[in-house]
């Protein structure tokens, strides 16, 4: 593990916007994916001075977002879960990293990740096929370590293996995140 005074930090600004201010390409992807779907909300956002569109919506009883680029390019889905819905090995390895990198920590929010071409993440949602599709898992929590006392996210691998880390820098909003 890198040192952690290095550590990279994730700043993220959201402002809800309207279907008509995203690019077309986007919405027409998701009513694709997503037929029937109600009560969609888009957002505007900026992390770490990359903007992009995000859409959330509840789909089959869960909470789902799906985020595009500007050119509206699905970028990736995520699915809010809990850690029991998280596969044993994924939970061994992901507890393994955070309880040896923090004696102090808290899990706040976990996400299943997908990303892949826009096609398959299309059958993924109408399908429920998962093929040709790379699995991660979003999890921001409090960590609390020597050095850092700070709200993380880490993404994991479909192992549950690190990938990268950042601290969370939360830029007041009036929006409710998922």
């Amino acid at each position: 593990m890198a040192a952690e005074s290095g550590a990279q930090e994730k700043a993220e600004i959201e402002k809800r916007t309207q279907a008509d201010e995203v690019p077309v390409t986007a919405v027409e992807w998701l009513d694709d994916a997503y037929e029937k779907a109600r009560r969609i909300r888009w957002y505007y956002e900026e992390t770490s001075g990359i903007q992009s569109y995000e859409a959330k919506l509840k789909w089959k009883g869960q909470m789902h977002s799906v985020e595009f680029d500007t050119s509206g390019m699905i970028q990736d889905i995520e699915i809010l879960v809990e850690w029991e819905e998280l596969p044993e090995n994924v939970r061994k390895n992901i507890a393994a990293f955070i309880d040896s990198a923090f004696h102090k920590h808290r899990i706040e929010k976990i996400q299943k990740q997908w990303t892949g071409a826009p096609s398959d993440l299309e059958d993924l949602i109408d399908e429920e096929e998962q093929e040709a599709l790379n699995t991660s898992y979003e999890i921001e929590f409090y960590g609390k370590n020597d050095i850092h006392d700070e709200l993380w996210e880490g993404l994991f691998d479909a192992e549950g293996r690190l990938l990268k880390k950042r601290i969370v820098k939360l830029i007041p909003n009036d929006n409710l995140n998922f």
